[in-house]
């Protein structure tokens, strides 16, 4: 096998346009044995987007974007871990140039970001647990994959035989999906952040291509979809999302709010009950499950479930909303209070049932 290289220009230029800030490198790969064009490419990409977040991690700790709860505020080495691993879920790698000679792969690529907006989606996402659980699973794919592609390379530069080689070469390739699936994954999340949905489902499908085990993709895609109003097949792709992984929780609950808006009601209440089996403190399956007893006029049953989601999560407006109304309905008390505590919390249609009922 051929020796790695890794050349890397530190371009980092920090250009300011405004509030944007672009992070720019470059990075050549000198092909192994088993490497074609597009598996250089996967990892010169890969490469190079690793590169490009430590250097935004950089950026991010230097200005105090996200604040460190370290002991005398110092960053220790997981907490810019975790910026890295947020900054991967919310900005998109662009390739400026590349070239390809047949022995080298050399790529110029680009993060750019809108510091208005960056501290706030920072500390959004270190917040959401179940979204840093998903970028820390497609970090560690992209970690599990490099280190079987290093272990391949060098099965490959021992072996002889060459029925062995080829068996060795195909393993090779499926790695190369991995990561060039991961690094699409990437893509599609940043253009879901952006609410380009359509743009979204594009990268999602080709996630799919490469790997359709990726119970994870198939969840993503789903999501886009039903952001779209294609609550059917949106269905469709949280279903495959569970079949991949029956432990899949959060599938179960995004599964039964499109259900809930399609109006399939029954449907809906039995993938929240399957979520809460799964994930006793999952607040979100509470509020879906209450929100569907309400359309389903089971007021009491709805009262309990936002009463556990409230418990759970103190901040969740739309349980406050939802307890308001379940509550007026079965002649309990308190119902204006929620709707007040649910429209501080920032829902609007809190607000219109305030002046319609609680003048």
């Amino acid at each position: 096998m051929k020796k790695l290289l890794l050349v890397f220009v530190l371009l980092s230029s920090l250009k300011l346009y405004g509030q944007e800030k672009t992070f720019v490198r470059e990075y050549t790969y000198k092909a192994s044995e088993a490497d074609s064009k597009v598996s250089c490419r996967a990892i010169a990409m890969n490469e190079l987007r690793t590169e490009l977040l430590n250097e935004l991690g950089v950026y991010v700790e230097s200005n105090d974007l996200l604040t460190s709860h370290d002991d005398k505020g110092k960053f220790s080495q997981d907490f810019k871990e975790k910026i890295s691993t947020i900054t991967a879920g919310i900005t998109k790698l662009d390739v400026l140039d590349e070239k390809w000679d047949g022995e080298t792969f050399w790529m110029k690529a680009s993060i750019k970001v809108d510091t208005t907006s960056l501290k706030e989606s920072l500390k959004r996402i270190s917040e959401d647990h179940q979204k840093m659980r998903e970028l820390e699973e497609m970090k560690q794919r992209l970690t599990d994959a490099n280190q079987k592609l290093a272990a391949l390379s060098r099965q490959l530069q021992q072996q002889k035989e060459e029925d062995a080689k080829a068996s060795i070469a195909e393993k090779y390739k499926a790695q190369v999906n991995t990561i060039s699936a991961t690094n699409y994954l990437y893509n599609a999340k940043s253009k879901y952040e952006a609410k380009d949905f359509a743009g979204a489902i594009v990268d999602f499908d080709k996630v799919i291509s490469l790997d359709p085990k990726f119970a994870l993709a198939y969840a993503y895609r789903g999501h886009a979809k039903e952001k779209l109003g294609s609550y059917p097949s949106a269905i469709e792709d949280f279903s495959k999302a569970i079949d991949l992984n029956p432990n899949f929780e959060v599938a179960y609950v995004d599964r039964g709010l499109a259900r809930l808006y399609s109006h399939d009601y029954p449907h809906a209440v039995a993938d929240f009950s399957q979520a809460i089996r799964i994930n006793p403190s999952y607040a979100l399956a509470y509020g879906g499950r209450g929100e569907a007893m309400l359309k389903m006029k089971d007021y009491a049953g709805a009262l309990n479930d936002f009463d556990a989601a409230i418990r759970l999560d103190s901040q969740y407006a739309l349980a406050y909303f939802g307890r308001g109304i379940a509550r007026q309905a079965t002649g309990k008390k308190g119902a204006c209070a929620d709707w007040q505590h649910s429209a501080q919390l920032g829902n609007r249609e809190a607000y219109d049932f305030l002046q319609k009922h609680c003048r």
